[in-house]
């Protein structure tokens, strides 16, 4: 079969984006090994913050800010996801990921959610439609495959946590959540620790939780109990997707970087959902 010469952006050597990144968080070389990876990614860090506080302000103001805030980190995260995770057509991945975001974001202007199941199965179409109209050959077409329906969950994650801003108590988990996830990224800062690398997950969790806590207790709506629960749930989730990712090469590019930060608060959107539905 023929090569794909354009696309394996995941194991090609960084191009110019690259050289910002990696002059940022030190001067990395692939492949990259466990320790060489332990170091600060500002841009992971500052993503994961921005897009946190935006979410978290969009749910106190009100369902169509949430929902304009959901889709622009949706689109961010089909902007970084493809080089991420490896897919072999990473430009194809993004506009896929692009239309479909925009597909499943928007269906949750019905609360009831019942047109996300849709919503997502057009954006698998368009996938394999992706990968149809291909001229390059079909080196790749699993991990491409994977990337886009990996994409997918994590958008469509995010979005069934916009219906929580319809409510008192949604949004009120939503803020916890959004604290909690805030507050795990004070452990990204202590990756290039070498003492501390043993312990990032118990720092995490207890950071999450804490934040979680005193975040409950500005308001009424969500008891200590829950904010634990919450605190532990979206703190750990969020932190690890970033962590996993950790050694991706795409993670030495700042567009790597801002997919990974936008990415790890769309995921524990489901997280959100769930704990807004409990009475």
């Amino acid at each position: 079969m023929a090569p794909v010469p354009e696309d394996n952006a995941a194991v090609r050597e960084p191009g110019p984006d690259a050289s910002d990144a990696s002059a940022a968080s030190g001067s990395l070389h692939l492949p990259l090994s466990p320790a060489g990876a332990d170091r600060i990614r500002w841009f992971s860090i500052a993503s994961t913050l921005v897009s946190a506080v935006a979410l978290l302000l969009a749910q106190g103001t009100g369902y169509a800010a949430t929902l304009g805030v959901t889709l622009g980190l949706a689109l961010a995260v089909a902007w970084g996801w493809p080089l991420l995770t490896g897919s072999w057509t990473p430009t194809a991945t993004t506009v896929v990921l692009a239309v479909a975001s925009v597909a499943i974001v928007l269906s949750a202007l019905r609360e009831d959610l019942l047109w996300v199941p849709a919503a997502v199965a057009f954006g698998i179409l368009l996938a394999f439609c992706g990968q149809l109209v291909r001229r390059t050959g079909r080196e790749g077409l699993v991990l491409t495959l994977l990337s886009s329906f990996g994409g997918l969950v994590v958008v469509t994650s995010g979005t069934t946590a916009v219906v929580a801003a319809s409510s008192d108590r949604g949004q009120a988990v939503a803020v916890v959540a959004m604290a909690a996830v805030g507050a795990a990224v004070v452990t990204d800062l202590l990756a290039g620790v070498r003492g501390a690398r043993p312990f990032l997950g118990f720092v995490a969790l207890a950071a999450a939780v804490l934040a979680a806590v005193v975040g409950a207790s500005l308001g009424g709506e969500v008891g200590t109990l829950e904010a634990l629960g919450i605190g532990a749930a979206v703190g750990t989730v969020s932190w690890s997707f970033r962590r996993v990712l950790a050694l991706q090469p795409a993670m030495l590019t700042v567009r790597g970087q801002v997919g990974a930060g936008a990415g790890s608060v769309l995921v524990v959107g489901a997280v959100v959902h769930l704990f807004s539905g409990l009475t």
